[in-house]
C-alpha cells in the first residue's frame, strides 16, 4: 500500500480553524520505506527518465527503446533499495568517502577546464540533468556502496597460504 505526503493549503484561515475548508494536494507518493529512509515515486520516475535519456544517447529508438526502459525501470526499486541498504551499512561502519568525492569532482573540473565553481555546477547540471548537489550525493552514494561491498566481500575471502603465489 502506498503512503502519501500531502500539503495542506489553508484558504486564508489558520489550518487549525480551517479543517473543513482545506484543499489537499498530493505532492509525492512513497513507493517503499527502508529502515526509516523513503523511496518516492518521483525517485523512480527520475530513474526511468535517466534510463530513457541514456538509451536515446545510445541511439535506441522505437519499440526497442520502450522495451529497454520498461526492463530497466522494473529493476529501479530493487536497485534503489540495495543502494539505501549499502549506504546505511557504510554509515554504520563509519566509512567516510568525502575526500574521494572531492578528489573526483576536482578531476572532472580539471578535465573540463572549468575553474569557476558556479560554471562547473552549471556544467554538471547540463550534462546530468540534475542539480550539482544531487549529482554529488549520487557520486557519494556510489563510492560508498563500492567501498562497503569491497570491505564486506574482502573480509569474507580467505586464501590458504599454500595458494598464495
Amino acid at each position: 500500500m502506498l503512503s502519501r505526503f500531502v500539503v495542506l493549503v489553508a484558504t486564508g484561515f489558520p489550518i487549525a480553524f480551517a479543517a473543513d475548508t482545506v484543499n489537499v494536494r498530493v505532492v509525492e507518493e512513497i513507493a517503499a520505506k527502508v529502515n526509516g529512509d523513503i523511496i518516492t515515486r518521483g525517485d523512480l520516475e527520475r530513474k526511468r527518465a535517466e534510463v530513457e535519456a541514456e538509451a536515446k544517447r545510445q541511439g535506441i529508438t522505437g519499440a526497442r527503446l520502450a522495451e529497454v526502459v520498461k526492463e530497466e525501470s522494473g529493476n529501479a526499486l530493487r536497485e534503489k533499495i540495495d543502494t539505501l541498504l549499502l549506504v546505511q551499512k557504510g554509515k554504520d561502519l563509519n566509512v567516510n568517502v568525502d575526500s574521494e568525492v572531492t578528489r573526483r569532482l576536482a578531476e572532472i573540473q580539471v578535465q573540463q577546464k572549468i575553474s569557476d565553481p558556479d560554471k562547473f555546477h552549471e556544467f554538471i547540471a547540463q550534462q546530468t540533468g540534475m542539480p550539482f548537489e544531487d549529482f554529488k550525493q549520487q557520486m557519494r552514494d556510489q563510492i560508498l556502496t563500492q567501498r562497503v561491498i569491497g570491505e564486506e566481500v574482502g573480509r569474507r575471502i580467505s586464501v590458504p597460504d599454500a595458494e598464495v603465489v
